[in-house]
């Protein structure tokens, strides 16, 4: 209650804090599925607090066009003082600098129905669920294709799988083998899904049936092949100075680094060019296919199973008036759907930098409903020296 009294007290309205819920709960869906051994914690877990910049290298853009402007190198010996506090922000424009950095998946709800199957019920039975990455072999070399992971996985992975090809059956099975992206194993993808579903194994097979339907129709495939400009009809620099969103090489485990500037979207302008929600929408699903198609490549390169990506999430320019209009809050139901759905355990870790105060007292005051595992995914920072050290420690410096 102290925090949600901190909140209605902060100077952002409601409507923006409302706007952030959506947001982040899209990136939260894919750790916040129930993780069987995850215990839940109802206790405010302390963000950690900060201020950073980073070396800002677009080496593969998400989006044709979509580059960070005035890319700077980090100063790895850039003092920590600046930080967020209870009281708020105290950070200086000088902080803001070089801070043009993040973007992908979620399901807010956190208890999960009791399972009615009963292989679902034998898996909550276990103390903790290694995820697929865990399981695979450190192998170093280049590999052709996907790497075989089926010969490392735990025996309660396998036996999941299994059930899940057996629900299937051998026609749902090549079905989903033929939406796969290059290098992405089949176990890895159905383990996504199970998770999400509890290892509810009948309802997984739905899950992924209906996921089959959606990219007959979306075809985000296809759109992963155009650039932005060329989905919502409008010149590439509209959404490079607007939605800028883009891949900032990997981190030190081999998943993509993705940034998103939400502190720059300004929906009016990208409206008033005939832009509309669904065509963002759209180009949200192209920018997470080609996250998808990053980790199937870093899949094949480092012979292991790289599923998720580090996501970092840029605040800093918040236009408070940007966030109360109704194209805004579409566009965060929307990317919230598409990510729960359709690209479920994708994110691997979510950072938020330059976060105003009202939005750290927000996820302070939700966040008790999450599990261990789920917050410790999710960090979120006040200005520039405390994050630049931790994106430091995650991300070389050369990418």
């Amino acid at each position: 209650s102290r925090h949600l009294d901190q909140l209605s007290s902060s100077r952002l309205p409601f409507e923006v804090v409302s706007f952030f819920f959506l947001v982040m709960s899209s990136w939260w869906s894919c750790v916040c599925a129930p993780k069987l051994g995850d215990d839940f914690v109802v206790s405010c877990e302390e963000a950690a607090l900060g201020s950073p910049s980073i070396a800002s290298k677009s080496s593969v853009l998400l989006g044709p066009g979509l580059a960070p402007e005035s890319p700077s190198k980090a100063d790895p010996t850039c003092s920590t003082s600046d930080s967020l506090s209870e009281g708020g922000s105290t950070r200086s424009a000088a902080d803001n600098v070089g801070s043009d950095l993040a973007e992908s998946p979620a399901s807010f709800a956190v208890v999960a129905a009791k399972p009615v199957d009963e292989f679902a019920e034998s898996r909550l039975a276990e103390c903790s669920m290694p995820t697929s990455a865990d399981c695979i072999a450190q192998e170093n070399g280049l590999v052709a294709g996907a790497p075989d992971i089926r010969s490392v996985l735990s025996s309660g992975d396998l036996a999941a799988v299994q059930a899940l090809e057996r629900e299937l059956g051998v026609e749902g099975v090549e079905a989903v083998r033929s939406v796969l992206v290059e290098g992405e194993p089949l176990e890895s993808c159905f383990l996504r899904f199970l998770r999400a579903q509890s290892f509810r194994v009948h309802q997984t097979a739905k899950a992924l049936k209906a996921h089959l339907t959606w990219r007959a129709s979306m075809k985000p495939a296809d759109l992963a092949n155009l650039t932005p400009g060329e989905i919502c009809g409008c010149a590439e620099e509209l959404l490079h100075k607007y939605m800028p969103t883009w891949h900032q090489g990997f981190d030190r485990q081999g998943r993509p680094v993705v940034f998103s500037h939400y502190g720059k979207f300004r929906f009016g302008p990208v409206m008033e060019a005939g832009v509309t929600v669904e065509k963002i929408l759209q180009v949200h699903a192209s920018n997470s296919e080609r996250t998808a198609r990053l980790c199937g490549k870093q899949s094949s390169k480092l012979g292991r199973d790289i599923s998720n990506a580090l996501i970092i999430l840029d605040t800093a320019g918040l236009d408070p008036s940007n966030l109360r209009t109704k194209s805004a809050f579409d566009w965060a139901r929307g990317i919230a759907k598409i990510d729960q759905e359709h690209y479920q355990d994708r994110l691997g870790q979510l950072l938020i930098i330059n976060a105003p105060s009202s939005v750290y007292y927000f996820y302070k005051s939700v966040s008790w409903v999450l599990p261990e595992k789920a917050r410790s995914r999710v960090r979120i920072f006040g200005g520039r020296d405390t994050w630049e050290q931790v994106l430091l420690e995650l991300i070389e410096p050369s990418e």
